[in-house]
């Protein structure tokens, strides 16, 4: 799939640089607030995300799909009207009810910061709705910078507003300054298509309206159920334990997830305008799951392990000794977000396939199964347990999902789970030196300097044994040396298969 891991590069250069901001602040975050402070910021970010993800009555997702740029607009215009009135309808609820809100999920500090829910929530959904359009016309680059931006910015903001106050009203802010900062740069990056607005009709918006009216009957209601999947760990947590058993779990959350999905939504966002793409051309996506779904997986599988043998010690090392139960935490949260971040992207194909029927009925299923897991862990008292029986039941039911996708683009499963089998013994194999050091009780640094050995082992393995790794990456030193530079790799035969 020729440029796919250029394009991708180009978005995780942004993603690595804003997960270097994040993994150097969020330290100095962790040592100005407190868990509790953290427990309300994961509170207030879970209510607004649940809002977001229908702010646009999923509109968003078929951006990409048109094949002319004219009926894109339109789909765009028609999106940010509907995040402008749902955000007004939030402001009209914040102002009546917040605190009723702060009762209903038991945080009465809540309701002090509800005002901002609004501000939030439509940053939030302009940024998703941009995040398509630029996508579209592959602008992979502006969206990089402004991942860089809306990370940086979002911590300083946080530090500064710690400094003066650590409340939970800093940690909300600095959130709200990030998604404004990061807005500016991608509305900066439409300059080239204004011209475009002259197409937007309200007749127009009308009919793709009814044409895509799929996205908007199911899709919708099935993103809130995925939402809500997402956020009812932080709201069951809350309701059961503590808000500082919630900031715990929102720091494992922030310092692996966060991360994570940024790599992942470029990832997601890349592989989406390819299956477009493919579809569009050939009516099928089998090629682009085949070639993409199986790497995915021989590249992400090596940290996740690396990740579970040093998670504790990672956290205390980098965030402070009281802050060990979220390094436990985050052990045990990894296997099922691994599984969710090799999943996430092909979860693209409901849209492009346009299944959203079949995606309705894996989120519902997902929330359902959140809720009883929960109800149980919670009324069992242990949030080990039942981050546990969450991390377990969170790779069954991903797992299903990546089957029922990867059968309906007809790809088949055998590429994938040899994959997974392959490469998950090959982390292990590799991984032995560091697991007999952490044993054998090494001082933390040592074991780091092991885990960068062994993670050039790996990828040099994989490289050496995968054709398409090694010609993306040729793509990509195509485009950093200069043409006598290429010609000295030809000669020494770094590459050996140069073309």
């Amino acid at each position: 799939m020729p440029g796919f891991f250029s394009n991708v590069f180009k978005l995780a250069t942004g993603t690595m640089l804003a997960q270097v901001a994040g993994i150097t602040l969020i330290p100095v975050v962790t040592r100005i607030y407190s868990p509790e402070c953290l427990g309300v910021l994961q509170l207030f970010l879970s209510i607004a995300t649940v809002i977001v993800i229908v702010s646009s009555l999923s509109y968003n997702l078929a951006v990409m799909l048109p094949e002319k740029d004219e009926d894109s607009i339109n789909i765009f215009v028609l999106s940010i009207m509907c995040v402008t009135g749902i955000s007004v309808a939030t402001g009209a609820v914040v102002v009546g009810f917040a605190d009723r809100i702060g009762e209903i999920f038991t945080t009465a500090a809540i309701a002090d910061y509800l005002i901002w829910l609004p501000v939030f929530v439509i940053l939030s959904g302009f940024s998703l709705i941009l995040n398509e359009w630029l996508s579209r016309k592959v602008k992979y680059g502006v969206l990089s910078r402004s991942i860089v931006v809306s990370s940086i910015s979002t911590r300083m903001f946080q530090i500064g507003g710690g400094l003066m106050t650590a409340s939970p009203l800093g940690l909300i802010l600095g959130s709200v300054m990030g998604l404004a900062l990061a807005n500016f740069f991608m509305f900066r990056g439409l300059k080239e298509d204004i011209g475009l607005l002259k197409a937007v009709t309200v007749q127009r918006m009308k009919d793709l309206a009814i044409r895509y009216r799929e996205f908007s009957l199911f899709g919708t209601a099935a993103s809130l159920a995925n939402s809500m999947s997402w956020e009812l760990p932080a709201f069951m947590l809350g309701l059961f334990f503590s808000s500082t058993i919630l900031g715990y779990y929102a720091l494992a959350m922030m310092a692996v997830r966060v991360p994570m999905m940024m790599v992942g939504t470029a990832v997601s966002q890349v592989f989406f305008q390819k299956a477009s793409e493919e579809m569009n051309l050939t009516g099928g996506v089998q090629t682009v799951v085949q070639e993409i779904h199986t790497r995915l997986i021989s590249i992400s599988i090596f940290p996740f392990v690396i990740f579970i043998v040093l998670s504790e010690g990672l956290f205390t090392f980098i965030f402070g000794a009281n802050w060990l139960i979220a390094g436990t935490y985050a052990r045990i949260l990894a296997p099922w977000l691994f599984a969710v971040f090799i999943i996430s992207p092909i979860s693209s194909l409901f849209g492009v396939m346009e299944r959203q029927k079949a995606y309705l009925f894996f989120e519902s299923v997902t929330l359902c199964t959140w809720a009883l897991i929960f109800f149980i862990g919670g009324t069992s008292g242990d949030p080990i347990f039942t981050l546990a029986l969450f991390s377990i039941c969170g790779m069954l039911i991903w797992g299903s999902k990546s089957m029922y996708l990867i059968k309906a683009s007809g790809a088949g499963y055998r590429g994938s789970a040899e994959s997974l089998a392959r490469h998950l013994l090959l982390s292990i194999i590799v991984s032995l030196p560091l697991i007999f050091g952490v044993y054998m009780g090494l001082a933390f640094l040592f074991l780091l300097g092991i885990a960068g050995i062994t993670a050039i082992v790996y990828y040099l393995t994989i490289f050496f044994t995968d054709a398409l790794i090694q010609r993306e990456i040729k793509e990509l030193a195509i485009g950093f040396f200069r043409p006598e530079h290429i010609d000295l790799i030809k000669r020494l035969s770094l590459f050996r298969y140069w073309n």
